[in-house]
């Protein structure tokens, strides 16, 4: 595919190094030193200039491409460059980053033709508030087509010898992915979960909550105090998709007109507190220290790391953290922190599953982009209805197949039903195989 990349910061960057080593990639952006970098490191075109300006189209002018991509830091510049663009070029899928949350109400993304708006500040205030409804859980992701769940939970209880992990394979649940000492695998009936393993899991809810209250209870297993630190536009997001379960919410800042802000927008949802982080009082003065959960959301991975390693040693057992940069991943889970991906990780991820996917065919990524699921049902209309199809190597996957709200495995060729939805899990190094398989089905 010929795409369009408007934006070489963070997102950008990633997106081109990824896609350009199965696509055509054009990248614009004003800052000669950030286009230097990727053509120093990536093999794409780069344009220097301003996405506002149309004259910085002009090279491509009456060209057609598959995708033009937005993901500059500004909602604005965004939304100005898919207009200016689309009055130049051809583009036959506009997807467009957006942090504003009024735009995922509104229809003006699609008075604006674009095909995709992609909010990652709300599926990271998502991720957090699904961590409400299974408060000993790691990660929770859904699905469409299916009310199983996928849950990540860090075994803190197991016997010496380990569980096997045939004991949580039935009709309602799976384990679809171990992540141990930095590895991601996709274990065997006969592997034994460890101390310390993340596990993945798939399958019912009530299953796996009980999963998580067996594996991890040394978390608190219902969460009605919640401490927010940073009154800042993801922290606001954040407050605003917990309110709606019920928790008590604290909200602290260090700046003023950012508590100001906070109090006016949450209208006495919130108790919002103005104070430096370093002050040992407010745990104690506002007590803060009584919260189920504290989350941290600073740009800046390390100071998410200290603030919430000081929380926990306030007595705060469950702390969240933004994480932006996924070289402090692992650090976080070795820490026992929780941590959810940024707004910038978040849109990286949510984009590629979103040009990877097809109307029915959806691609996910988990365990930090080592591991894929991919997902296809069978309408009424699919070609694969009522034929035999042969699931791929075994060795390379692990398939299932949901059907009548059972998950039963697939190992062998089998005919396939209409609403029957095929779940295929596959460690990274093998997604060119598996995606060429299930999109040639």
């Amino acid at each position: 595919m010929n795409i369009i990349i408007a934006g070489a910061g963070r997102v950008g960057y990633r997106l081109a190094g990824t896609l350009s080593h199965r696509h055509n990639v054009t990248i614009i952006d004003q800052r000669p030193s950030a286009l230097q970098q990727l053509q120093e490191s990536i093999d794409v075109f780069t344009i220097a200039g301003n996405i506002e300006d149309p004259d910085t189209y002009a090279p491509l002018k009456n060209r057609r491409f598959d995708i033009f991509i937005a993901v500059t830091d500004s909602d604005e510049a965004n939304i100005l460059s898919t207009l200016i663009a689309g009055d130049v070029i051809v583009a036959d899928r506009k997807i467009i980053r957006l942090k504003n949350p009024f735009f995922a109400d509104s229809t003006i993304a699609g008075k604006l033709g674009i095909s995709t708006a992609v909010f990652p500040f709300s599926s990271a205030a998502k991720s957090i508030s699904a961590l409400l409804d299974f408060p000993q859980a790691n990660n929770v992701k859904s699905f469409i087509y299916t009310s199983f769940l996928m849950i990540s939970v860090f075994v803190d209880e197991a016997p010496e010898a380990g569980i096997p992990v045939s004991h949580f394979i039935h009709e309602s649940s799976v384990v679809v992915g171990l992540e141990r000492d930095k590895r991601f695998i996709l274990p065997e009936k006969e592997t034994l979960l460890q101390r310390g393993d993340l596990v993945y899991f798939f399958g019912d809810p009530d299953t796996l909550r009980a999963y998580c209250a067996r594996l991890n209870p040394s978390l608190p297993d219902r969460i009605s105090r919640v401490a927010i630190f940073d009154a800042d536009l993801l922290g606001l997001e954040i407050a605003r998709a917990l309110i709606p379960k019920g928790v008590q919410l604290k909200i602290i800042d260090n700046q003023i007109e950012k508590c100001e802000h906070a109090s006016e927008l949450l209208q006495e949802q919130a108790t919002v507190i103005n104070s430096h982080y370093i002050e040992h009082t407010l745990f104690d003065n506002e007590h803060v220290g009584r919260a189920d959960m504290a989350i941290f959301t600073s740009k800046e991975d390390e100071e998410n790391i200290i603030r919430s390693l000081e929380a926990k040693e306030r007595g705060i057992t469950r702390t969240v953290a933004i994480n932006n940069d996924l070289e402090r991943y692992q650090l976080m889970h070795s820490l026992g922190i929780t941590a959810i991906r940024g707004p910038k990780s978040s849109a990286y991820y949510t984009i590629l599953e979103k040009i990877s996917s097809s109307s029915i065919i959806s691609e996910r990524h988990y365990c930090g982009g080592k591991g894929l699921i991919y997902s296809r049902k069978i309408f009424p209309d699919s070609p694969l209805l009522e034929k035999m199809v042969k699931p791929p190597n075994p060795k390379r996957c692990r398939c299932f197949l949901f059907r009548d709200n059972l998950l039963l495995p697939w190992v062998a060729k089998l005919q396939l039903h209409r609403e029957d939805v095929l779940f295929v899990f596959v460690h990274a190094d093998n997604e060119e195989e598996i995606k060429q398989w299930i999109y040639t089905l």
